[in-house]
């Protein structure tokens, strides 16, 4: 297949992640080229800044029902592991991991679950996200979502909540309004990229489908996600919110995700793009 690689549009830390890309294509007997491409392959869902000009090229290939692969940065093991999904990044995509399952791979990683945590603050975080990905896409302002789910909880706890804005999308102040809610400002880790403090040890994270509960859910501390987290197989709901709790099997969904991330050596090898091409083949159309 013809793969077209978008590599002007890619975020800073982008050129050698799409040059392992392009080296995992080559291995695998594709074809890199400049126009007339069946599949396109665009750097993150964040239309801001450098990447403000993949939402052309995405939703020119979501309309024409052509497959588009979305490299973005792991929440895993950030700047070490990297998602490679098909038409989009978070529950809405596809990753191949449902089948050809390596029980060892987060061994592999250097990763381990915990165990559900019995000795949690008492605080309930709300992590926001980027306004202006895709993932955001039907959703409210991030103001009026945050309001919304704080009024939620009210209706079942009274536990301090703690709003934490996304790093890089700031949003007006709104605790303000409501009593015991406070701000967390998340403050970047001396010597990373894009690395932030982050701390999961809550009562509850509720998120819409970002990356905190994720690796809350992970560190074992039950989460509230939407319906399109990668989260959401073992998310609890905010009627709960009182006593949350985790699934007492989280083992398949934790290694099923460690099969939606990728380093650079396997992405190299082309092992992601090798899990993708029959989903892709089911829309290139010749």
């Amino acid at each position: 297949m013809r793969f077209k690689l978008y590599r002007q549009f890619g975020a800073l830390n982008s050129p050698s992640i799409f040059d392992a890309f392009q080296q995992g294509l080559l291995a695998q007997g594709h074809k890199v080229v400049d126009d007339n491409e069946d599949v396109s392959v665009i750097w993150s869902v964040l239309w801001n800044g450098r990447m403000s000009s993949n939402q052309q090229i995405y939703e020119r290939c979501r309309r024409d029902n052509k497959p588009i692969i979305i490299i973005e940065v792991g929440n895993l093991k950030r700047n070490v592991t990297w998602r490679i999904c098909l038409n989009h990044i978070n529950g809405l995509g596809e990753f191949g991991n449902n089948e050809d399952i390596d029980v060892n791979r987060p061994k592999s990683l250097g990763m381990q679950m915990s165990p559900p945590n019995l000795n949690r603050r008492k605080e309930i975080l709300i992590a926001t996200q980027h306004q202006k990905s895709l993932q955001w896409k039907g959703m409210p302002s991030m103001a009026d979502w945050t309001l919304q789910t704080i009024e939620k909880i009210r209706k079942y706890t009274d536990r301090p909540i703690i709003i934490r804005p996304h790093p890089r999308s700031p949003m007006p102040g709104i605790e303000h309004e409501f009593n015991g809610v406070s701000r967390q400002q998340p403050v970047q880790l001396t010597g990373t990229y894009d690395n932030f403090n982050i701390d999961y040890n809550y009562h509850a994270v509720i998120n819409h489908n970002s990356g905190p509960p994720i690796l809350a859910a992970i560190a074992g501390t039950p989460v509230v996600t939407g319906t399109s987290s990668l989260a959401y197989p073992v998310s609890d709901t905010i009627e709960n919110i009182e006593d949350p709790k985790l699934p007492d099997d989280r083992l398949l969904w934790f290694t099923k995700l460690t099969h939606c991330e990728w380093t650079v050596d396997e992405i190299k090898q082309g092992t992601p793009i090798k899990r993708l091409e029959k989903f892709i083949k089911m829309q290139v159309s010749y």
